[in-house]
């Protein structure tokens, strides 16, 4: 191994620092529940975002502690106040710590684990903002030219150039919507647009030129940059891989400037154990693994690039840090891309060679007098707008991201030894079937739901809204009911944020990758309203769908029409009552709706499906009125159901005296939001279950839900405890 060949007195270092290191980690990491009860005085905020009519961020309080703090902006007028402030102020506020909300599943952004990798001491909801001015000191100073130079790009680049050079200059990715990330990692480039050790090597290395042309002595441009690599890392934004980038260039640099030797080892064992010591929280923020694992994957494969010519030594560090960096990108993202080794090998030179340099370039010449920058802009646009041109086509071929799933930890675990155990081999002698080492625990991991006999029912906790996944044994087949959405209202213009919640992206794809799924055979919108089908377009962008059906008449529907060009290759079927299949020993069979006019709610699509003599019933918002229609159709073969989806949320107009005395269902759930304005589910409905003895769950209070039939047995999970 290659520790093998640094000194022994640095081993000795650096393992008796690590062990005090993680003894202090552990230690700080031991905190005592979240502040609660209200709150008045001071918030410093470093650098506090303002989002539409939200501004949040971290802040520390008068006692020193940090906690999270958010407020609801009132007025244009004050929104603009607080815009002119720039990124660090210092508000005068009263507001009430809350509890962070539990999230949607185990795979869903979590706040409580959020809060405490930011040493956060609690969440503030600020309810009144009595004073505000402008941070000071030497870090708002930086946050502020930060800002500023973020508003320079804006005002001074082309428009199309702008959200790339405020990503790549100053780690600013605000600006990117969620098409410009799905192409990213569909070819896993997302790293190119995140300042890493590539743009801090650039930096380094045009200051360290620029220097030693106007004649400045070595040392002296040694000291210099020892001084601006901090200050960059600074107004890039402070990202664990900037962070870590700039330690190790500034360590090795420091070393040289007294005469001592730094490997590239050394320094990035000293500033991991560095950044630990400062922040124990890192060790969970994901840049900092992903950072630091490239890092040391490349450092521990140099022995396969000598001799390599630099072609061939860019495919091995591309390759490496690809594979190396696998486990993790799997519990943390789900995927991987499959294309990235081939289009990495063109894009990093590419972006070495060319977008870098430019980027920074054109920013220095936006500042020269005479047009400079346009005569610049006007050679660099086009040829960038066709580049983008191929980077979009290239993500619209097929099969070019793996989903295997999120791998537990004992799993994550296997798969890291396999990684380490196929560099220590390598570093002797590399050999292809190596690989092997490497893809069995993944391959292994993908072919779980495959051989599952189970089948797998989940409710997903979509806030005020229907999504649930049916999972067939041995992966037979994948269905999808409804998609979630967010009700939206009319506000103000400023009001509106630049990245609004979007449930099918944020809850319900993430449930789906973290199940090994890319792909869905049916998918099955209810009826068209928002709650049900809002998410769907994000859906249809992030996985293949090969069936979808919808309730007959609802096709005209103005969101249908809106969701047509997403979902243009899937095949499109209407189904009436009477409509049913077969997969394996499963059946399923539409109880509604009985005609082609779609009215409402009661046209909503009703599904049964029956295995191994249990019944699930999915009735999308069907009212009292199309719940007679059914018990009145089909009576005898409802009685005693399994499990009911209780249709439209559990509203009063649903869940019928009849309808439940004629299903007596054993357990049912209302799939409804955490303190909904509808009140649902009504507490007259709810009486009703509780006179009827009936069990009732509800994805508010429960979160998400997943039953499970095996051998005739159904059990049920939930991710709320």
């Amino acid at each position: 191994m290659i520790y093998r060949k640094e000194p022994g007195a640095w081993l000795a270092v650096v393992f008796a620092v690590s062990l005090i290191s993680f003894i202090n980690i552990d230690a700080r990491l031991v905190e005592g529940p979240f502040l609660t009860g209200s709150f008045h005085g001071a918030l410093v905020f470093n650098e506090m975002a303002l989002d539409g009519d939200r501004l949040s961020g971290f802040a520390t309080a008068g006692s020193g502690q940090i906690v999270y703090a958010s407020y609801r902006i009132r007025s244009i007028e004050e929104q603009q106040r607080l815009q002119e402030l720039g990124p660090s102020a210092e508000l005068q506020v009263s507001g009430t710590f809350t509890e962070p909300r539990k999230p949607a599943h185990q795979y869903a952004f979590d706040m409580r684990g959020y809060l405490e990798r930011h040493n956060a001491a609690g969440m503030l909801e600020v309810e009144s903002l009595e004073s505000a001015i402008s941070g000071t000191g030497f870090r708002a100073r930086l946050a502020r030219q930060r800002s500023e130079l973020i508003e320079h790009i804006e005002s001074s680049f082309p428009e199309s150039l702008t959200v790339e050079a405020q990503a790549l200059l100053l780690g600013d990715r605000s600006g990117m919507d969620a098409e410009q990330a799905r192409i990213q990692r569909t070819l896993g480039i997302t790293h190119l647009f995140a300042i890493s050790g590539l743009h801090v090597g650039i930096v380094t290395g045009m200051i360290y030129f620029v220097l030693l042309r106007l004649r400045v002595r070595k040392e002296s441009a040694t000291v210099l940059l020892l001084i601006v690599l901090p200050l960059y890392a600074v107004m890039a934004g402070a990202a664990p891989s900037v962070l870590r980038a700039c330690a190790m260039v500034v360590l090795v640099l420091a070393a040289r400037l007294f005469g001592l030797h730094v490997s590239a080892m050394q320094a990035l064992s000293a500033s991991f154990i560095l950044f630990l010591w400062m922040d124990p929280g890192l060790l969970q923020d994901i840049g900092f693994q992903l950072s630091y694992g490239a890092s040391f994957g490349i450092i521990a494969s140099l022995k396969l690039m000598e001799g390599a010519s630099f072609i061939k030594s860019g495919l091995i560090v591309t390759a490496v840090s690809q594979l190396c960096l696998y486990p993790l990108l799997l519990f943390h993202f789900f995927e991987i891309s499959l294309s990235s080794f081939l289009v990495n090998a063109i894009y990093v030179p590419l972006f070495t060679l060319v977008i870098l340099p430019a980027n920074f370039i054109l920013l220095a010449a936006s500042f020269l007098p005479l047009g400079v920058d346009a005569i610049l802009f006007a050679a660099y646009e086009p040829l960038r707008n066709w580049m983008e041109g191929v980077t979009s086509s290239l993500a619209g071929l097929p099969n070019q991201v793996w989903t295997p799933g999120r791998p537990s930890l004992g799993w994550l675990l296997f798969m890291a030894a396999g990684v380490l155990l196929f560099f220590v081999q390598a570093e002797k002698r590399f050999r292809l079937r190596l690989l092997l080492v490497l893809l069995i625990p993944a391959l292994l991991l993908a072919l779980k739901p495959y051989i599952d006999p189970r089948l797998h029912v989940s409710f997903i906790d979509v806030g005020q809204g229907d999504s649930a996944l049916i999972e067939l044994p041995y992966r037979k087949a994948v269905y999808l009911i409804d998609a979630g959405g967010v009700l939206r209202f009319d506000g103000e213009p400023f009001q509106e944020r630049s990245r609004p919640f979007e449930v099918g992206r944020q809850t319900v794809v993430p449930y789906l990758k973290a199940r090994g799924i890319s792909r869905i055979d049916l998918f099955i919108l209810s009826h068209p309203d928002a709650d049900h089908a809002e998410g769907a377009d994000e859906v249809f962008e992030e996985l293949a769908v090969e069936l979808l059906h919808i309730t007959p008449g609802s096709e005209a529907n103005a969101l249908m029409t809106e969701l047509a060009p997403s979902a243009r290759e899937a095949r499109v079927e209407l189904p009436m009552s009477g409509a049913g299949w077969q997969v394996g020993d499963t059946e399923f069979s539409y109880l509604s709706p009985e005609d082609e006019l779609y009215e409402g709610n009661d046209d909503s699509l009703v599904l049964l499906m029956e295995h191994q003599g249990q019944r699930f019933l999915f009735t999308g918002d069907l009212e009292s009125e199309g719940e007679s229609r059914v018990v009145e159709r089909y009576g005898e073969q409802l009685a005693d159901m399994t499990v009911l989806k209780v249709g439209h949320h559990g509203s009063k107009t649903s869940s019928s005296q009849l309808f439940l005395e004629a299903l007596r269902p054993q357990v049912s759930v209302v799939s409804a939001g955490i303190d909904n304005r509808y009140g649902h589910p009504s507490p007259e409905v709810t009486a009703r279950f509780g006179e009827l003895g009936l069990r009732l769950l509800s994805t508010a209070e429960n979160g998400t839900i997943r039953m499970t039939i095996e051998d005739g047995r159904v059990t049920v999970d939930t991710s709320r405890k």
